[in-house]
């Protein structure tokens, strides 16, 4: 008897072969789709996830493999569980990272529910990233190609989603992706990567289609440089830490954002890049891949997608949190953003990133 799968199709050229390589191996492979588009036409245009050119892309890979396919509607529960927090993290004057969450609390949580309703036995992505069994339970490791990996935004996903999930392009590089979906006559296999917010209405920033989306109202404010104003703003959730494009202040120099103040609306610059950095940090919200810290030694975290990893210690610092000592001071550590933890290429566990010292 067939194993029976559900494979995640965002239209893209990895779930394609995702797809593909599950049907080589003999499987009965059901496509599905999230739809998270709003239906309000004023948003419509922001949904960037999964496009109408992407369904278009689906439909043609659906029929090239001859698969079943189905779309998901959850447009609400995405609206609830990762936008409307997300604009608060922006209001608050934070930069959240809403694509760890969505994955935990949406595209996962939906896909598996969905898997259990139709009796499949796994959920396949296009994620590059790997997953290993062993003594303790699932654990995620880097993708083979690490210029792709996609590991860091894994982190909060449990045991239970773990269990039953299979990464089948984790071991491949991107170029052998593109030439498996042109081998098979995918449409896919020169479609570009997505480089885009899930969720962002053209020529406006993440944090503004945000803010009009849940009818907050700004939070306008100074730019602040050594203790004197040098400009003013018109709302703290347009900016984020490390920021120096798009201030639109004259100071001689670059200047950096370094802090924000989400009471006053104050936004206090910087033209040292030493002052950017941070010594250490705090952490909280914390999750572990084996649901227990790790037993000391070596760790080294990310704290963004497109940064390197670095040796780090972690103190407690109360239930769910820790205080994190890099190695090396680390440049615009930003509250909101995730912190991951990995042992190697083993993935360990991460947290949100709060205000720093």
């Amino acid at each position: 008897m067939k194993e029976k799968v559900v494979v995640a199709l965002s239209g893209g050229v990895d779930s394609s072969v995702a797809a593909a390589l599950a049907l080589e191996a003999g499987c009965e492979v059901v496509g599905a789709t999230l739809r998270l588009k709003h239906p309000d036409p004023a948003f419509s245009a922001a949904q960037l996830c999964v496009s109408e050119r992407d369904e278009a892309a689906i439909a043609q890979v659906v029929k090239t493999l001859g698969i079943e396919h189905h779309f998901l509607e959850g447009f609400e529960r995405f609206r609830g569980r990762v936008l409307e927090p997300a604009a608060c993290e922006y209001m608050a004057g934070r930069t959240p990272n809403p694509c760890c969450n969505c994955n935990l609390l949406v595209k996962f949580g939906m896909l598996v529910e969905f898997a259990c309703e139709i009796g499949a036995d796994r959920v396949l992505t296009g994620h590059y990233a790997k997953l290993d069994p062993s003594p303790e339970g699932f654990v995620l490791r880097r993708g083979d190609d690490l210029k792709k990996d996609q590991s860091y935004f894994l982190y909060r996903l449990g045991q239970r989603e773990l269990s039953v999930l299979s990464l089948p392009v984790g071991t491949l590089a991107k170029e052998e992706v593109r030439r498996i979906a042109a081998r098979l006559g995918l449409v896919t296999s020169q479609k570009p990567d997505s480089q885009d917010a899930c969720f962002q209405v053209p020529g406006e920033c993440f944090g503004e289609t945000l803010r009009r989306l849940c009818g907050f109202a700004a939070k306008p404010g100074r730019f602040v440089y050594r203790g004197r104003s040098v400009g003013r703003h018109t709302g703290i959730h347009q900016f984020t830490i490390g920021q120096r494009k798009g201030l639109n202040v004259a100071l001689g120099v670059p200047a950096y954002i370094a802090a924000i103040d989400p009471q006053s609306g104050d936004i206090r610059l910087e033209t040292d890049p030493e002052a950017l950095l941070s010594r250490e940090f705090p952490v909280h919200d914390l999750v572990w891949q084996l649901g227990t810290p790790p037993d000391g030694g070596e760790m080294e975290v990310q704290i963004r997608y497109r940064s390197r990893a670095v040796p780090c210690r972690i103190e407690p610092a109360g239930e769910g949190s820790c205080r994190v000592i890099p190695a090396l001071p680390l440049r615009a550590v930003t509250p909101g953003q995730a912190a991951v933890f990995y042992r190697g290429d083993r993935l360990l566990g991460g947290g949100v990133i709060g205000s720093c010292c």
